[in-house]
């Protein structure tokens, strides 16, 4: 089905009375397994801003992820207002996922540049965010809540882990840095099937697809991560 949403399946536990169990599963394992990458790398204790900015974005994003994954479930009772906070985590992850591979860069004014440009671009989001929350009826329409972290997201991420991956490989700074860009691919087709509304069964649905793409593009991300850790890109180590 595309263009428009299977009904929501209910299911009822503990005597709640809730909806889209396969949302619950697969946004707790994408936002678990996030959470244990970003602990892996907090285990390095590497000082470097590259792998402290990956820490904050697999972090952030997972727990954004687990708790987005019971707003699902509980949208009966929460409401909007229930996947607010999981909204909120999206262009924060996106941010520290830039910054992440904007440390790589050199120190001059391009570098400066992009430093910039990212956290006004995170300003920019959240401004339009809280004037949909004011000002739109996403009782009838609740995607509009969602649509200025989609486009945040899409742009971002394609942007530092696709764009700036790619430069940094076909430089030849390492040819790890082509996990980041595999990750971009795979990840980037999930904004469109959430935003296009493309439902492969009621028990697969637009949600349960992008978890998927997301899920196998934050393993591609961690493993660019960790191969470059392996390699000894360490504290000293700027391009």
């Amino acid at each position: 089905m595309i263009g428009t949403d299977f009904e929501k399946i209910h299911f009822v536990l503990f005597g709640w009375d809730l909806v889209e169990p396969m949302a619950l599963i697969t946004d707790v394992i994408m936002g678990s397994i996030s959470i244990y990458f970003g602990l892996k790398i907090r285990s390095y204790k590497n000082a470097h801003p590259f792998y402290q900015y990956w820490m904050w974005f697999f972090l952030i994003f997972g727990i954004g992820s687990f708790y987005g994954g019971f707003a699902h479930a509980f949208f009966n009772y929460w409401g909007i207002p229930g996947k607010i906070p999981s909204w909120i985590s999206g262009p924060i992850s996106v941010y520290c996922l830039e910054q992440a591979m904007i440390s790589i860069n050199e120190k001059d004014k391009a570098y400066s540049r992009l430093k910039i440009f990212s956290f006004w671009k995170l300003i920019l989001v959240f401004v339009a965010f809280i004037l949909i929350l004011s000002l739109a009826n996403l009782e009838q329409k609740p995607g509009l809540g969602f649509l200025p972290i989609a486009i945040n997201t899409i742009l971002g991420v394609s942007a530092a882990a696709g764009v700036l991956g790619l430069i940094y490989y076909r430089k030849g700074y390492s040819a790890l840095y082509k996990y980041f860009a595999l990750g971009v691919l795979v990840m980037l087709p999930s904004a469109f099937v959430f935003l296009l509304k493309i439902n492969l069964h009621p028990w697969f649905d637009k949600n349960d697809l992008s978890h998927l793409l997301l899920t196998i593009g934050i393993i591609y991300f961690y493993l660019g991560v960790k191969h470059l850790h392996k390699q000894g890109f360490h504290q000293d180590a700027y391009i």
